[in-house]
């Protein structure tokens, strides 16, 4: 194998651990892995990062700061609250194209029962994906969109189902139909939001 005899970007190599993880899951993932797909030493990647462990936790920072950048991009728009949340639906449900790597958010909670520096990782990303989304929904309930009592605990109901559908879908693929995941999304999150659900129907 010929090596690569340039300086790696740090995002070079979180880019190539991610995909790593997705093909072997975070505890068969070894620095060598990284380094062969990089074409490189694995001394190059414990020069910017110490241990294996450091690695996974940037690689998921690195990887779901990807997708806060689109859900915060969505939030800024200037539409109305319905608009916006049918498409953050499309970027956070397990029933979207453009749903977010669910994969590695599920291999990551399962290494992360046991790994204490992951887990604190993952909390504070998937507590950033709240606040987006109830300061959405209470931007929804100013605005008359919305008509549900508490933003906080909307948000709660609505990504709780959608974490809750996304592990058979991933783990059991083929168990539950694309088309009827999605009509159950909807609906779930009407009733949460107090619309009617084929507001959320397909289109921007």
């Amino acid at each position: 194998m010929v090596r690569k005899k340039v300086v790696l970007r740090r995002e070079e190599i979180l880019d190539a651990t991610v995909e790593q993880i997705k093909q072997r899951g975070i505890a068969t993932t070894r620095v060598t892995d990284v380094a062969s797909a990089l074409g490189v030493s694995s001394g190059l990647i414990y020069y910017h990062f110490a241990t294996k462990e450091q690695l996974i936790e940037a690689t998921f920072t690195h990887a779901v700061r990807l997708e806060l950048d689109e859900a915060r991009a969505v939030l800024s728009r200037p539409a109305p609250a319905l608009t916006r949340m049918k498409a953050l639906l499309r970027l956070y449900s397990p029933t979207a194209k453009a749903a977010p790597g669910w994969r590695l958010w599920i291999d990551g909670y399962s290494a992360g029962l046991r790994d204490k520096g992951l887990r604190t990782v993952m909390e504070a990303m998937d507590e950033e994906w709240k606040r987006i989304f109830t300061s959405l929904i209470g931007e929804g309930m100013e605005r008359g969109e919305f008509h549900c009592p508490d933003a906080h605990a909307a948000t709660w109901r609505i990504t709780l189902f959608l974490d809750g559908l996304a592990v058979p879908m991933v783990a059991r693929r083929g168990a539950l139909r694309k088309d009827e995941a999605a009509a159950w999304m909807r609906e779930h999150t009407a009733a949460t939001l107090g619309i009617d659900a084929r507001a959320l129907g397909p289109g921007r």
